[in-house]
This record gives structure tokens, sequence and C-alpha cells, in this order.
């Protein structure tokens, strides 16, 4: 579960996350490899490994991270439900779908 989320931090389960996170099966990580505010195949591609039946994207407290309509219809195409939003409604729907037990990968942009 995603405990908290301020600009630039995150609190699941307990611990303390400064910047951007994956949470691939339950495990958050840091996510250090972004490049610009765009989504690339390699920044989702442990999380479609991961085969979850939902991926999140949080796109920043503002919606600035991107992702691009190829990943969005790859991730569709392997029938992986997918939720894009804001922060606020990421977390929201994170927890959401953890507390009703379906298998879910995520990536959140921790700033704008």
């Amino acid at each position: 579960m995603i405990d908290e989320h301020k600009f630039g931090s995150f609190v699941i389960n307990g611990r303390r996350y400064l910047g951007d996170i994956k949470i691939i099966n339950g495990k958050a990580r840091h996510w250090d490899d972004r490049e610009k505010h765009v989504i690339t195949f390699l920044d989702m591609k442990s999380i479609i490994e991961s085969d979850p039946e939902l991926i999140i994207v949080g796109t920043g407290n503002s919606g600035y991270l991107e992702i691009p309509a190829e990943i969005k219809d790859m991730i569709l195409g392997r029938r992986i439900r997918l939720f894009v939003g804001v922060n606020a409604g990421a977390v929201k729907k994170y927890n959401e779908a953890v507390s009703s037990g379906v298998k879910v990968g995520a990536i959140f942009h921790a700033t704008c």
C-alpha cells in the first residue's frame, strides 16, 4: 500500500522513497533511469514482464510525465488494463486495486 505521497516522495509499507519509483509484485524500488518526462519501452519492460492485471502510471503532481500512444497500445494489446493519471488519482487507484487483490504494476513520477 502507498501510505503517503508528497511532492518528491512516497511512503510505501512504512518506508520512505525519495524520487520516482516503480512497484512490481508489491515491491517498490527507485526508478533512476528516467529520461526527461516521457516513459519509454525500457521503463515499462520490467513491469510488463511481471504479468500484472493492471498497470498504473502516476504522471506526477501536475501530470507532466507522458506515456506515448505506442506504449499504451502495447500494454492494452497484451490485455493488461491501464490507468494513467496525476499522482493523487493514481495513488488512490493503486491502493484500491491492491485492496481488491488485483495484481498491479506501477510507475510514479514523484514531482511535477
